[in-house]
């Protein structure tokens, strides 16, 4: 990891998953500042300890509790963040679930909880601290979508590609919106993340060209030093 990041602010969603803490770990070693947004309040001393065993100082982190559509909270918590680590860099989400069942099959809540985790959590903090980037003339937006957004449909995942494919086509208009005002957006779209979670929701699988969560977060910070320019090329495909 280079040193570009280094005592910038790093604004943190989905810290709790693999990928997440991957994040973590590079972005202690490149010396960030990070503010990191959990969902519930019993997730704050897990993601407080991961930022210290990162190396990231005291002084150099915060941790949140805003749950999917609080724009209070989300309000409250970035201007608490720039007030004490400094202006936010970059929002960098790793939030995301995934469920597979056929329609009729599913529990009565996986539209919901699909969508909140895919869609409304990021989108509630975009919402946040695009304000103060828009006021500075400079900020990025990366969110973590789904490469299977853009492949042939499979049975079961039509509730998980429809809060994708949410993500992919918000981030898309966000990228022409807010390119007038230096601020880019752009959506890493890997494929399957090699995780505990999904080798248990695909025993079987050929996982030889699996990304791997350190792969992934990689990717998610090279697009937040460096996101694409162009208004429509906001969607990254990850191998």
């Amino acid at each position: 990891m280079d040193a570009s990041l280094r005592d910038r602010t790093i604004l943190l969603l989905g810290g709790t998953g693999a990928v997440g803490a991957a994040l973590i770990g590079q972005l202690g070693r490149a010396g960030a500042r990070v503010g990191a947004v959990v969902r519930r309040a019993w997730q704050t001393e897990r993601v407080e300890q991961a930022l210290a065993e990162a190396g990231i100082e005291r002084s150099h982190r915060l941790v949140g509790v805003v749950d999917s559509e609080d724009s209070e909270a989300a309000s409250g918590f970035v201007k608490g963040v720039e007030d004490s680590l400094g202006p936010i860099t970059a929002l960098v989400s790793a939030a995301g679930a995934f469920a597979a069942g056929e329609l009729g099959t599913e529990s009565s809540s996986a539209a919901a909880d699909l969508w909140r985790a895919n869609f409304a959590t990021t989108h509630t903090l975009a919402r946040a601290v695009v304000l103060p980037m828009r006021r500075r003339g400079s900020g990025v937006l990366v969110f973590t979508g789904a490469r299977a957004v853009a492949e042939p449909p499979r049975a079961g995942l039509a509730l998980y590609l429809a809060s994708k494919a949410a993500l992919h086509a918000y981030a898309a208009a966000l990228a022409v919106e807010l390119a007038p005002h230096g601020v880019r957006v752009a959506v890493l779209a890997p494929g399957i993340i090699d995780t505990e979670a999904n080798r248990a929701a695909l025993p079987g699988a050929d996982r030889t060209a699996w990304a791997t969560p350190a792969e992934v977060a990689q990717r998610l910070l090279t697009l937040a030093r460096d996101p694409p320019r162009a208004a429509g090329g906001a969607v990254v495909v990850c191998p």
